[in-house]
């Protein structure tokens, strides 16, 4: 009988191990346990090149979170037998900080229906928290209205089209009405500006945006929060909508019809695609889904929660 798949999986296992990457979180015990002899020992957390995170013995004198380390294998301790047992412990490769989102890089997009909270949430998150996170401009060819805040980019419909045409903008949405034809995007190289900084860029979004923004970068880079307003029935969560689009006083009555009708398409979209969705929040109260929202990403990017 062949055990070549039983090796190939063990070799494929030690290779991943060996893989460079970044210090994400580290403890020191005092007291290890006693085959590992009576010196203090620092256990880090490390996110490899890869994605994956392992934990292991460092071998930097001074470690600090974000720090670029890289494996080596080293002796472990002597057995009673004489056996000598070696590990994989991680060395720093550099004294500069890598940034936090650099291996691999990070999106959260929140995802909703017009009136649902989505650019609110947004600016809450950055404000409250702009060490962490930065808001993506978002390009759009509609005119400025009052009541925006500064997240928008307007350029002309043949601006959009060039810069959608050089491969800039990398995610689009087309949202006709009867009373409008306008553009949405997002660029790459804004992204990128927020990623270099070591920040999370934050994208507000619909569904043609996210399903571009997973395919471009990776489904595994967009860290999706689906938000939807309360109501148990589908008449219920249009209503609401209906009621927030209203009170917040920036669309007419016409346009307010039109967000109803592309509200009802993104609702069937949570239930079609429930694979572009990591979480999936009932905005209720706004301060309530922002402290959700950073509570699940400090268990990814080891942040401190509100």
């Amino acid at each position: 009988m062949s055990h070549a798949p039983i090796i190939h999986r063990a070799l494929k296992s030690e290779r991943e191990k060996l893989l460079p990457g970044v210090l994400v979180s580290f403890t020191t015990l005092a007291h290890p346990p006693a085959h590992f002899g009576h010196r203090p020992r620092t256990i880090g957390l490390i996110e490899l090149s890869d994605g994956k995170k392992v934990a292991a013995a460092l071998l930097s004198e001074k470690p600090f979170i974000g720090q670029s380390v890289r494996p080596r294998m080293r002796l472990s301790r002597v057995t009673e037998e004489g056996l000598r047992v070696y590990e994989v412990a991680y060395e720093e490769t550099s004294n500069a900080a890598v940034p936090r989102h650099s291996a691999p890089r990070y999106i959260l997009a929140l995802t909703g229906p017009s009136g649902v909270g989505k650019s609110t949430i947004s600016k809450m998150l950055t404000r409250a928290h702009g060490e962490y996170t930065a808001n993506v401009p978002i390009l759009t060819t509609r005119g400025e209205r009052r009541g925006d805040d500064g997240e928008y980019v307007y350029v002309s419909d043949e601006e959009f089209d060039l810069m959608k045409h050089a491969g800039k903008i990398i995610a689009v949405a087309h949202i006709p009405s009867k009373h409008e034809d306008r553009q949405y995007g997002y660029r790459a190289s804004d992204i990128e500006a927020i990623w270099k900084s070591g920040k999370l860029p934050v994208v507000v979004t619909e569904q043609q945006l996210l399903q571009d923004l997973a395919k471009y970068f990776g489904r595994s880079a967009v860290v999706s929060f689906g938000l939807l307003p309360p109501g148990r029935t589908r008449r219920a969560k249009l209503s609401q909508l209906l009621h927030r689009l209203r009170a917040r006083g920036r669309d007419s009555e016409e346009s307010i019809k039109d967000r109803l009708l592309v509200a009802e398409r993104d609702l069937d979209f949570f239930k079609q695609r429930k694979d572009l969705f990591d979480h999936i929040e009932v905005n209720e109260d706004l301060h309530t889904i922002v402290a959700a929202v950073m509570e699940k990403l400090s268990r990814i990017f080891h942040v401190r929660a509100a």
